[in-house]
């Protein structure tokens, strides 16, 4: 087992090597205390990583990367930090969203609990040159803007999963959408359909997730929440593996689902297990469950571990 000091040295060599610039790592007290466990977490894809850092008291020192062809949007989630560029002390609060800036020499100081999730993705896929990235740095905190609320964070809130390495080649449209859609809102500018797609797709698909046990919720509700007519709203989503209709319905059967593997006190009445789902009736989620799933609910209740594949299976097909 490994002493604090083994795990420290253990993490300033991991950290040394996971960034894509050198970078050392240094303590800030005289000993490291018997529950130091920093945590880190990446998914890479081509063009883009994500990457979620949870850091003990630390103090890191780099020399500048120059050339790098990535920004980095970093959502610090929780405990200030102080950073240092190009000499220039400053202050980073609890839930700030802003880019930052590793092209000239500095410095940051993590304290214990620093929890920071950030987005690197090549600049080239977003069309930036230089001046742009220095307006983007210069930018101190834009946790306010509507896609950082709406798209930003809860996509940063919520990237890690099981088998979230097998979905990593369909996320980079979705990232460089998202990115699109941000940086055309800070920069008040126009930016073409075809790049805000996957971008409204999700937020759509996020709206979607919220109200699905809302009976409100139709395609009707969707447009309306959407801003875009019946047609636009269906070419949107063209080529996508379900249409909204199927979509609402495939939410639907997988609450359903999940509340028939809840351990319950007492048998739930499936009229219950319906109205808790969104659905209209229970004939209604039955359908649903055959269609999205393949099997009659009848089958799938009988099975107990044919219901969790199922509902395994179902998360999946929706993107969970």
């Amino acid at each position: 087992m490994l002493s604090p000091e083994e795990k420290f040295e253990h993490w300033r060599t991991w950290y040394g090597s996971a960034v894509d610039l050198p970078m050392r790592l240094e303590k800030t007290e005289s000993t490291v205390h018997r529950g130091f466990n920093p945590t880190a977490v990446s998914l890479n894809g081509s063009g883009f990583s994500l990457v979620e850092l949870t850091n003990e008291p630390v103090a890191g020192y780099w020399g500048g990367a120059a050339s790098s062809e990535e920004i980095r949007l970093v959502h610090f989630k929780t405990a200030c930090a102080g950073f240092t560029f190009s000499g220039q002390s400053k202050a980073v609060l609890p839930g700030a969203v802003r880019f930052i800036d590793l092209s000239s020499s500095g410095s940051f100081h993590a304290p214990a609990g620093l929890g920071a999730v950030q987005i690197n993705i090549d600049r080239g896929l977003l069309g930036l040159d230089e001046k742009s990235v220095e307006r983007l740095q210069a930018l101190t905190d834009i946790r306010t803007n509507p896609v950082v609320r709406s798209l930003i964070i809860p996509m940063l809130s919520g990237w890690q999963h099981p088998d979230m390495d097998q979905e990593v080649d369909r996320l980079l449209p979705v990232v460089r959408s998202v990115m699109a859609a941000l940086i055309g809102s800070l920069f008040d500018t126009h930016i073409d359909d075809a790049d805000l797609r996957a971008a409204r797709i999700l937020a759509i698909r996020k709206f979607m997730r919220k109200n699905a046990r809302n009976r409100a919720l139709d395609v009707d509700a969707v447009v309306e929440y959407s801003h875009l007519s019946r047609r636009a709203l269906y070419y949107l989503f063209e080529g996508e593996k379900l249409q909204v209709n199927g979509y609402i319905r495939a939410l639907r059967a997988l609450e359903a689902l999940e509340l028939l593997t809840a351990p319950n006190p007492r048998k739930v009445p499936l009229a219950e297990i319906a109205e808790a789902s969104g659905f209209s009736s229970a004939a209604a989620m039955r359908r649903a469950v055959e269609t999205t799933t393949g099997a009659s609910l009848q089958e799938i209740q009988s099975d107990p571990e044919g219901l969790r594949s199922a509902t395994l299976a179902l998360r999946k097909s929706i993107g969970f």
